[in-house]
């Protein structure tokens, strides 16, 4: 059943599909999605003194945070930061979605890249990471089956 009124933040995490399962990146704390479109300057001396736009191409970026896990612990569930690094590494095209994965409710697929994963290990403090993901192609909405 679809998740009505305002939804928790806690039930929206990114999935990686693995193999056509999706898989979730591990001890996430906060994701996020911007999407963008170009807006196309077609200002002219007809414009009556106004600017004037046409709509562009779009674009789309993720953002995670983290909470640092050794890979030998988070085990083939979840992803885990040095999976996320031996793609970003080797330049994976990643297969993301973005949801609740409740049955009804929306969710967001497209395909990525990850462009920058940034450890941090403070002192007498937990390990957190952070990546951004650079999405290609089309973003689309669909519905959780």
């Amino acid at each position: 059943m679809a998740t009505s009124g305002p939804v928790n933040g806690t039930l929206i995490s990114i999935y990686k599909d693995v193999s056509g399962t999706k898989t979730k990146i591990a001890n996430a704390t906060s994701h996020s999605i911007d999407i963008s479109k170009d807006m196309i300057d077609v200002t002219s001396k007809d414009s009556a003194g106004a600017k004037e736009f046409i709509a562009g191409e779009y674009g789309y970026t993720l953002n995670v945070e983290c909470i640092f896990e050794d890979d030998s612990s988070v085990g083939a569930s979840q992803q885990s930061f040095k999976d996320l690094a031996a793609d970003l590494l080797a330049g994976t095209l990643l297969t993301i979605v973005l949801s609740t994965n409740v049955t009804g409710d929306e969710k967001y697929t497209g395909t990525a890249f990850f462009t920058s994963l940034s450890l941090s290990a403070p002192n007498n403090d937990k390990a957190t990471w952070t990546g951004t993901l650079q999405g290609t192609g089309a973003l689309t909405i669909g519905v959780n089956p």
